[in-house]
């Protein structure tokens, strides 16, 4: 089979070229359109499913939204685990399917159970985007001159996270930072008093008076009109002047009982920049296998539209993190290392062919196998990567070629100066099938050794196997030009070649040949020296150092912090400061971005005192100091050290959310400790703590989301609220509408809608003396305090 495609390459040369040709068309156009990523996509198919529930403590979360969307979604098929977090308003469950599994699938049988699960009607289910770690491609900053937080932030919301929604292959836009618009009712409990009206009133007062209407049509004449009713809410002035109730032939109006004011929704949380504590941003994800190179140029065109046509004068987006610059980064080195190593191999065979124009023959199958490469990971839907594109090894490629050419120049020199035609390609046939064999089974060894890089699976699957596709189809590619397009060209170029000998051939043999027969005069000196070679390097096996995923650098410094478990929104903000302001001083830092908590959407679950830094660096080459990355890092961990209670972790941003998507825990080794009573969980856990502490090379060890929120727990009396005529779900409601706020309608201003809540003013809930002294209604008419029907205390 070898010699008859050795010998339709030598006589069918015009299809030949044709294929070739071919092949080269198709491997630039397969690279054009070949998804380039920096790192390699590790995680496996799983679905988010993320449930607000407003205002609730944890444990009120747990038991009545997260365990019952456990007990509906176990047993889904083909899930293989399912991890959930519940913190303040906010259930976050993911599920992690099997092998092969598509993400269609997956979110299909996660839609359909979440249909039968039995929630509070206060709850909002939705499935997170679907997108992966690495799908956070841009961030940037929404900035002006002066700018307002509030503002801000509501051009993020409503124009600029739309528009880059729109953009090809975006999942999601997140929103960081900034206040989002609330109007707020804050009553007044003397006035409402006065009037003898209840908070209840004033929350279905708000409910109806903010609505339209449609009437069906009218006809007058040949005119049809529609019938539409106006009664919508447009601004505070409207809100002020809803009826609640009416007193002695006079209405009373909602501004007759307290203030309307426009305020924030609370904050889960925070964003600033270098000495900026209020900023707004926004992150883009990537849609699951788009390309990140298409991606990023038409996120890049939108926000230069909104930047020139769409957002009010003197407001602007800056990016501040672009992976663009990571893949041509990455680009560069790949290629930058093919080139050389290619420049290496023709050195290499020049210096030992002899010849320029064999050299140049066995160099040629190097680009030529690197575009049937790109065909062969077009073809498999893989993305090129530097783990992929750098396992290339140029020696292995065309090593076919190299026994090849190197046959045809010995075969053609010892038939002399017969140069016929005929009898030429007769001799190169004859040269090529001798060696065709052999090249084509040590090739197919090659291929048989990453047999079982393909049999891996989930995470190391996904690392190793696009570089065994990557070597495979160059191997495939190389031995088939070995066997065509090799024979063909020496037919054209090799014509006068003459086998010689170079000098570096020669000077080896002569080291060569002494120290051989030496080694063949003692054969078990040898087999011994071998063998305890052997055993040496087995012997140091266990003490490398292993390494889940290859360390990449990204130019970014990814810092996770730690805060005192129940701190403030306002406490955190002045901590994140003073970190900023420590990592800034160093020259080789360009900005530093703080984050704490999480975003309103709840897709990234933080709590408040889980703070992380975006710290970028300057490119390495404005860098004053001579110093290394490692050095820099080290130097960031001595003066964050120097602030008492701060143990920081440094990572990079890609590496740090692959990691924690694996696990859905900051860390690379992440022990759980399972259990029903959390004393003794804790305790446990910090028995585990203790223990792993001290092992060599552990540089951090911490217990994720330790310690407990403080809580002011208002616990109901049923027997004391019984004798005013109360129900438990009466004081319930009195909580969470007058010191909540709660959410009683919503206002349009044109395509934009805010919430306006009713609460009571700060004043009166600053303090646990303030709240037990908050007046509640009766069915009776008389107002008591909230201490005579409920016990306030502070726990945690």
């Amino acid at each position: 089979m070898v010699s008859r495609i050795v010998s339709f390459a030598l006589h069918q040369p015009l299809f030949l070229l044709m294929l070739t040709a071919l092949l080269i068309g198709a491997g630039i156009a397969s690279f054009l359109s070949l998804p380039i990523e920096a790192f390699p996509d590790v995680t496996d198919t799983q679905v988010t499913v993320i449930t607000l529930f407003p205002g609730h403590a944890p444990e009120e979360v747990e038991k009545q939204v997260t365990i019952p969307l456990e007990i509906e979604l176990s047993g889904i098929p083909r899930s293989v685990r399912l991890f959930s977090h519940t913190q303040f308003g906010l259930s976050y469950i993911v599920l992690t399917f099997d092998e092969g599994v598509t993400d269609y699938f997956a979110r299909a049988q996660v839609l359909e159970r979440l249909r039968g699960a039995e929630l509070p009607p206060a709850a909002r289910t939705d499935l997170g985007p679907l997108s992966t770690p690495v799908g956070e491609i841009y961030r940037y900053f929404v900035k002006a001159n002066p700018g307002d937080p509030t503002e801000l932030r509501t051009l993020q919301d409503w124009v600029v996270a739309r528009h880059l929604k729109m953009t090809p292959g975006v999942a999601d836009v997140v929103s960081w930072g900034g206040f989002i618009k609330q109007y707020q009712v804050s009553l007044d409990l003397s006035q409402v008093k006065a009037y003898g009206i209840s908070v209840q009133q004033v929350f279905a007062a708000l409910g109806r008076g903010n609505a339209n209407a449609g009437g069906s049509y009218l006809e007058q004449g040949t005119q049809q009109y529609l019938i539409r009713g106006i009664g919508l809410l447009r601004s505070a002035e409207d809100i002020g002047n809803v009826v609640v109730a009416e007193h002695n032939g006079i209405p009373v109006l909602v501004k007759n009982l307290g203030e309307v004011m426009v305020g924030s929704v609370p904050r889960q949380g925070i964003l600033g920049q270098d000495a900026q504590d209020e900023a707004v941003s926004g992150i883009v994800l990537m849609r699951k296998g788009e390309n990140p190179s298409e991606v990023l140029a038409a996120v890049k065109e939108r926000v230069q539209a909104l930047n020139t046509l769409i957002l009010p004068k003197g407001v602007r987006i800056e990016p501040f993190y672009d992976r663009t610059w990571l893949i041509d980064t990455t680009l560069k080195t790949v290629f930058k290392n093919l080139v050389e190593g290619a420049l290496l191999v023709a050195a290499v065979l020049y210096i030992f062919l002899g010849s320029f124009r064999a050299a140049g023959i066995v160099a040629l199958i190097i680009p030529l196998s690197l575009l049937g490469t790109f065909i062969g990971l077009k073809l498999r839907g893989i993305p090129a990567n530097l783990l992929s594109l750098g396992s290339m090894d140029f020696g292995i490629i065309v090593d076919g070629a190299v026994i090849v050419v190197e046959n045809i120049v010995r075969e053609i020199s010892e038939r002399g100066r017969e140069r016929h035609a005929a009898s030429l390609k007769t001799a190169i046939q004859e040269a090529a099938s001798h060696v065709g064999r052999p090249t084509l089974f040590s090739m197919l060894i090659i291929i048989l050794a990453h047999v079982p890089i393909f049999a891996l699976q989930r995470h190391e699957g996904r690392i190793f196997a696009p570089m065994a596709y990557t070597v495979v189809s160059a191997l495939i590619g190389s031995l088939l030009l070995s066997l065509t397009l090799v024979p063909l060209l020496s037919f054209w170029w090799l014509r006068n070649i003459r086998e010689e000998e170079t000098w570096i051939v020669r000077v080896s043999k002569r080291l060569y040949r002494p120290v051989l027969d030496r080694v063949l005069d003692y054969p078990k000196l040898v087999l011994v020296v071998a063998l305890a070679l052997l055993a040496a390097s087995l012997a140091v096996v266990p003490r490398l150092g292993t390494e889940f995923l290859p360390e990449l650098n990204e130019g970014k410094v990814w810092v996770n912090l730690t805060l005192p478990p129940g701190i403030s929104v306002t406490e955190a903000a002045r901590e994140c400061a003073r970190v900023r302001k420590i990592l800034g001083q160093f020259p080789e830092v360009g900005s530093v971005v703080s984050k704490a908590g999480r975003p309103e959407d709840g897709t990234d679950p933080k709590m408040i005192s889980m703070a992380e830094f975006f710290v970028d660096l300057k490119p390495p080459e404005e860098w004053k100091r001579k110093i290394t990355k490692e050095r820099l890092l080290s130097d960031m961990e001595q003066a964050l050290d120097a602030v008492p209670g701060l143990r920081p972790s440094f990572s990079q941003p890609i590496r740090d959310n692959v990691l924690e998507s694996i696990s859905q825990i900051d860390g690379q080794i992440v022990i759980k400790v399972f259990g029903e009573d959390p004393l003794v969980l804790r305790e446990k856990a910090n028995q585990v703590l203790n223990a792993v502490s001290g092992v060599r090379g552990v540089a951090r060890a911490f217990i994720d989301r330790e310690g407990d929120s403080p809580q002011l727990q208002i616990e109901v009396d049923r027997q004391r609220a019984a004798r005013f005529g109360l129900n438990v779900s009466d004081i319930q409601d009195f909580i969470e509408t007058a010191l909540g706020g709660r959410l009683a309608t919503e206002i349009w201003e044109g395509e934009k809608r805010f919430g306006v809540v009713v609460r009571l003013p700060e004043k009166l809930c600053r303090d646990v003396d303030t709240v037990k002294d908050i007046l509640i209604d009766t069915p009776g008419g008389s107002r008591i305090t909230l201490d005579q029907v409920a016990s306030i205390s502070v726990r945690g």
